[in-house]
């Protein structure tokens, strides 16, 4: 595929200039490219776009799509955090961005004692204290009120597409934490699965885990997506790129995954609307 949706500058948590993604998507050959930094977090920066910055921030993409017309197709979005209560898709800042779409995420899950919002991404002390004062040192707890934000946030305010539905495994590196195949496990991915389809939305497959070695595979796994294309759920493949290197990061190994498990089309953002994108078959060289 010609396309990425999902990606992040300097205006947030990624490394350089919008100008050097343009730059390294033409040499990869894409055809379209969107920008998607983290939203402005009204009542604090934990590693999100400025709110004073997101004027720039749109200001910078308009300039380079009229600069790149003819040589490729750029997309404006934001990737917004569920916080209830704070912020989400139909928040006033975000719907008067002026974006082509939005991808919706969950990265906190609960607030410290000092009220600061808590993200299972957190790395160690800082993880294991979340799981231990939040959730009373149980990482279940954690897990399934993750999946709870998700299925409220699809069916509360629901954003064009959801992002690694399954991040909430950074962590359990060869299930630390908990089994990623317990019955309750699966049951809340089913679930949260079956809100997706409910609400029509379109589910990334993220593939930052492979290149960054987090993973052998993708947010969320293999088993994951099969049972989300066995209910018809749309599907997208993006890199999350920090960094203009990983643009296409990992597409060749998903893409070939995606046809082993049946998978004839994705979602691309075209013409003002989400659209299927068939999946072509490569002959053997």
């Amino acid at each position: 595929m010609k396309t990425n949706h999902h990606a992040h500058t300097r205006f947030s948590d990624g490394v350089g200039e919008p100008a050097d993604y343009v730059r390294q998507a033409l040499t990869e050959g894409l055809t379209s490219y969107g920008f998607s930094d983290h939203a402005p977090i009204p009542s604090g920066d934990i590693g999100s776009m400025k709110l004073h910055e997101l004027g720039e921030y749109g200001k910078e993409i308009d300039r380079l799509r009229d600069l790149h017309a003819h040589e490729i197709t750029l997309h404006k979005s934001l990737e917004v955090d569920y916080l209830p209560g704070v912020m989400n898709v139909n928040s006033p800042h975000i719907l008067a961005a002026g974006l082509d779409y939005t991808i919706g995420a969950v990265h906190y899950v609960g607030y410290l004692s000092e009220g600061e919002p808590w993200s299972f991404q957190r790395p160690n002390p800082v993880f294991e204290r979340g799981i231990s004062t939040i959730f009373g040192d149980s990482p279940r707890r954690m897990v399934e009120r993750y999946y709870a934000l998700v299925r409220e946030m699809v069916e509360l305010h629901p954003p064009d597409v959801v992002a690694h539905l399954d991040r909430i495994k950074r962590r359990n590196v060869n299930g630390a934490y908990w089994d990623e195949h317990a019955d309750w496990y699966v049951a809340a991915v089913e679930e949260t699965l079956d809100a997706i389809a409910g609400a029509d939305l379109i589910m990334e497959v993220n593939t930052r885990g492979i290149y960054l070695n987090e993973i052998s595979d993708t947010y969320p796994s293999y088993w994951i997506v099969r049972r989300a294309h066995a209910r018809g759920i749309k599907l997208q493949v993006n890199s999350d790129a920090h960094q203009p290197r990983h643009i296409v990061g990992g597409f060749r190994e998903t893409y070939a995954g995606l046809r082993s498990l049946g998978v004839e089309a994705v979602w691309e953002f075209k013409d003002g609307g989400f659209r299927p994108a068939e999946l072509l078959v490569t002959s053997p060289s």
